[in-house]
């Protein structure tokens, strides 16, 4: 169902050659990070079944617009490659089906904070005892252990707390938020690493594994290098705005008709072509700018006179030259630009949904063998594949029905 070239899908559920196939995971995961990681997994190849309780995962609802059947696009685009059951966990028959869909797993994925799955009964203990051997993985907002463990987390609290909105803004502005989930992203990313590494470590007999990915280490493994900085020298990163406050010229910069470019000036050789691309040669032989570390303690002098030259000429004016010296530069896009501009939108994994009205979305970045992944699976709807993934798991038709009858599970319908 991919949209772009015939060679997408290597990898895809369902597929000869899917690399995951056989893998079947239980998802009992809502939100971003969760989320995300499970579908990345399914994209893999994996089978995913997504345990969503009765009032259904938030992130349906989240977002602009009506959700409709499925969700709005943030689920829509956290949630493919993935089959829904819906289930009652306060039931008996409801922590029984999930018991028997454990017991038959090799991955077990949530995003509870600590000591939810095991109030819910299904912490690791009780998983492996029904599964032995079960790669077990959780991504909490502070671990599993320690004061803050069964504190709520999401992204825009581990963005504050981490130090991520520290070092957002002007220098002289108050701390900003990185406009996306960063740090769910990241999370659910390792918490993929993980579960893969684990996989591994199964064929040279290691067994299961028990995985925690905490927002707060995925957060500040993005900023390892302001970390060691500080334990090193007790310095600390600060606000830089639009600028690198390692390299200068470095940052954005305003074109004619109000537009924005990146420029990024990284040796001194650079310097001179950047000189020349802006007919500024006289500066080369400026001490105040001669090298990097005197064009970063001059940056506002250096500034007042590259700003207006730049400002003086149109974007597509600025990238020509500017690429023609071979200086690093780029325009400052919008989502929009990006998919208007035909050799960005031929770099990204741009894929169905598999929905109807044919909606698209950005897959995984992984190019495997020639390929991105692919959509098999559209996103589900709540409960969409209750009886399905009930009679998979052996359960008769008679109990299938007494089991939706009591409320235990449910269906779309239902």
């Amino acid at each position: 169902m991919s949209a772009g070239t015939a060679k997408r899908g290597v990898g895809s559920p369902g597929k000869p050659g899917g690399v995951l196939a056989g893998i079947h995971v239980v998802d009992m995961t809502e939100g971003v990070a969760g989320p995300y990681a499970s579908t990345l997994l399914g994209d893999m190849g994996a089978d995913v079944v997504k345990i969503e309780r009765r009032e259904g995962d938030w992130q349906r609802s989240s977002g602009r617009g009506d959700p409709g059947r499925i969700g709005n696009p943030q689920f829509i685009a956290l949630n493919r490659n993935k089959r829904d059951i819906g289930v009652d966990l306060d039931r008996p028959g409801g922590r029984a089906i999930v018991e028997r869909l454990v017991s038959k797993a090799d991955v077990v994925m949530s995003n509870y904070r600590a000591g939810v799955m095991a109030k819910l009964g299904f912490g690791h203990a009780r998983c492996e005892e029904l599964r032995p051997g079960i790669i077990y993985c959780t991504i909490s907002g502070f671990g599993q252990d320690g004061d803050y463990a069964r504190l709520p987390a999401s992204d825009t609290i581990l963005q504050a707390m981490s130090g991520v909105m520290s070092v957002v803004g002007e220098p002289d502005g108050a701390p900003l938020r990185v406009g996306f989930p960063l740090i769910d992203m990241t999370a659910a990313n390792q918490a993929v690493q993980g579960v893969l590494l684990a996989l591994y470590g199964r064929l040279s007999g290691r067994g299961g594994a028990n995985i925690d990915v905490s927002l707060m280490a995925a957060a500040a493994s993005l900023m390892c290098g302001s970390f060691t900085e500080n334990m090193a020298t007790g310095l600390l990163p600060p606000r830089q705005g639009n600028q690198n406050s390692l390299l200068a010229p470095a940052g954005a910069f305003e074109v004619a008709g109000g537009r924005f470019i990146t420029i990024a000036v990284l040796r001194d050789s650079h310097w001179q072509k950047f000189c020349a691309a802006l007919a500024l040669d006289g500066l080369v032989a400026d001490e105040r700018f001669a090298t990097n570390a005197a064009r970063v303690k001059n940056r506002d002098a250096l500034d007042r006179i590259i700003v207006p030259q730049l400002r003086a000429g149109t974007s597509g004016y600025w990238l020509e030259r500017l690429r023609a010296a071979d200086i690093l530069c780029g325009p400052i896009n919008t989502v929009a630009d990006v998919l208007a501009d035909p050799a960005l939108a031929a770099c990204l994994p741009l894929m169905a949904t598999g929905m109807p009205d044919g909606m698209r979305t950005l897959g995984a970045p992984l190019n495997y063998d020639g390929a991105f992944l692919e959509t098999t699976r559209p996103p589900p709807a709540k409960g969409q594949h209750t009886v399905e993934v009930l009679a998979e798991a052996g359960y008769t038709a008679p109990e299938i029905e007494a089991l939706i009858r009591e409320g235990s599970a449910f269906g779309e319908a239902c």
